[in-house]
């Protein structure tokens, strides 16, 4: 029999700058809405250690000592019950360690809103239903650029577009319900008449996709001769030379990118359908077996990319950088393919559907099923098709 494990709220960023705020607030007395914003990081080296700049950020204004106020607020931090030691570091920093439960919560809660969490919105400012979206979300026909300078001039203007829709404060919400919308998409989408002109040419080759990633896969808007982002990945791709983004292989970005998602939604819908499991509800308190296996290294490394996904949409939109959202989708992308293999992921027989097995399987469904969300999101946001099947 698993005994169930505490249900402390996900460790999403949001959730952890809440708990911060509030331990700040608690310190110095200033109303946690007008305190700086001072984004949580979590540790690269460390699972589960996650670190704050608030207190230095607050020592000034207080006129108190950085590592005392540090000290003060990893005190109170430590009576969390989803805290297990709060610490300081450096000048005045706080490092917060949470509870295996806390940080394994984090799939089903992506896996319930994979939009909203890229959009690091808070849940009452998340739309259910159907989602008109704003005006300016429409993409460019590429194929009508006069050449593949002017297409990928084309498309980095529409992931631009669609970033700062992504986080603009009166059209996020709309962009998140639409994004929790993924319909069924295959993998073909080459213009129809690829026969006239360059940049038709090119699509041919690539596909829509290939071509919306390799535009935006590189920082300069200006592309110096010669000049690529990888491997045979030339920055701005023509007819002549396509490179890998021509090939249908994990060499190609675009490519590994886009079978992540369909692999992941494939998993969490039509294999394990086949098998007789389905996704337990995303709000639930999370059993021994399910916290236990999304908390093993390779699960681990996955959760700490999908904790990643706010932190850079905002990057990129701050810096008006879409190239900083394609290379984290390629990073969640290779740790999704590294947990799979590290895993057999659909365990069991069909029969298995209650006890340590079935929890297990049923937490590794929510965590494919946040990948899939999260790529569909982010994939969108740079205008780029995400196959649902493979």
């Amino acid at each position: 029999m698993t005994v169930a494990a505490p249900a402390p709220a996900a460790a999403a960023p949001r959730e952890l700058d809440g708990l911060l705020r509030r331990a700040c607030a608690a310190a110095t007395g200033i109303p946690s809405g007008e305190l700086p914003d001072a984004p949580t990081r979590r540790s690269a080296n460390t699972p589960g250690e996650y670190t704050s700049a608030l207190p230095l950020r607050l020592a000034g204004p207080t006129g108190r000592d950085a590592r005392d106020l540090a000290a003060d607020v990893a005190a109170r931090l430590r009576h969390c019950p989803q805290v297990v030691d709060a610490r300081v570091d450096g000048p005045g920093f706080v490092t917060v360690a949470l509870r295996p439960a806390a940080r394994a919560a984090l799939a089903p809660a992506v896996a319930g809103d994979p939009g909203g969490h890229l959009l690091g919105l808070p849940p009452r400012h998340r739309r259910s239903g159907r989602a008109d979206l704003p005006p300016g979300w429409a993409l460019s026909s590429l194929e009508r650029a006069p050449d593949p300078a002017g297409a990928r001039a084309w498309a980095r203007a529409d992931a631009r577009r669609r970033l700062a829709l992504a986080v603009g404060t009166a059209t996020a919400a709309d962009v998140a319900a639409a994004l929790a919308e993924p319909t069924e998409t295959g993998w073909r989408d080459v213009p129809q008449d690829a026969s006239v002109g360059e940049t038709a040419r090119l699509l041919a080759l690539t596909g829509t996709a290939g071509a919306r990633v390799a535009f935006c896969r590189s920082a300069a808007d200006q592309v110096r001769p010669g000049e690529t982002t990888g491997p045979d990945l030339p920055a701005l791709p023509t007819p002549e030379h396509p490179g890998a983004w021509a090939r249908a292989t994990h060499a190609n970005p675009a490519f590994a990118v886009r079978y992540a998602h369909a692999h992941a939604r494939t998993a969490c819908e039509r294999w394990a359908a086949a098998l007789g499991r389905t996704r337990a509800p995303a709000h639930r308190t999370l059993t021994e077996a399910e916290t236990a296996a999304l908390t093993d290294p390779a699960a681990e490394r996955l959760l700490g990319a999908l904790f990643d996904a706010p932190a850079a949409l905002q990057a990129a939109t701050r810096r008006n950088q879409p190239h900083i959202l394609v290379r984290y989708l390629e990073g969640l992308a290779a740790a999704y393919h590294d947990w799979w293999e590290s895993h057999d992921v659909l365990s069991g027989r069909a029969a298995d559907t209650h006890g340590p097995r079935a929890e297990t399987t049923a937490a590794r469904l929510d965590a494919c099923a946040a990948v899939a969300g999260v790529l569909h999101a982010g994939l969108a946001l740079v205008g780029v098709s995400a196959p649902t099947r493979l």
